[in-house]
């Protein structure tokens, strides 16, 4: 399983995050604030985090082979969505999707993140709620969260 490549600063971090008093998520004010202590941790182990254009954060684990994930291709990925807390609220190890068709779109963040990874390449994505569930939030995910996803290209077809 390539999730196991996660690095040890980042098992720290979700550690450290875990054991640190609740934040209320619920405003933008306490999301800002939760993503710059992410970031700012990350920069504190020396961990190379980048960002898109649009604002999406991410950590590459493995660099994949081959063409990077496109609209329409076939998608086979293993991943962890979590809180940043550390929190897994789903999980799976072989998710199947075609990549922005109709009636299977995934949230804003993990589309954008997605293109970035090539088959084998795995990375970790701090996805702000803008680029996710936003300021009305989805079932257990409250509004104004930003959330962490593992995720492994394991083929693409």
């Amino acid at each position: 399983m390539q999730l196991k490549v996660l690095t040890p600063v980042l098992l720290a971090f979700l550690f450290v995050f875990g054991c640190t008093k609740e934040v209320n998520q619920n405003t933008a004010e306490n999301e800002a604030i939760q993503i710059k202590d992410w970031l700012d941790t990350m920069a504190n182990n020396n961990t190379k985090v980048e960002t898109t254009t649009t604002g999406l954060y991410f950590v590459t684990q493995t660099v994949g082979t081959g063409a990077t994930v496109k609209a329409g291709d076939t998608v086979t990925v293993e991943y962890t969505a979590m809180f940043l807390n550390g929190s897994v609220f789903d999980s799976s190890s072989n998710f199947v999707y075609i990549h922005k068709a109709a009636g299977q779109r995934m949230i804003q963040g993990w589309e954008e993140g997605i293109e970035i990874l090539s088959k084998g390449g795995s990375a970790v994505f701090l996805i702000p709620s803008a680029k996710a569930y936003g300021v009305n939030g989805y079932l257990a995910i409250p509004p104004y969260t930003p959330l962490l996803f593992m995720i492994n290209v394991i083929d693409i077809k």
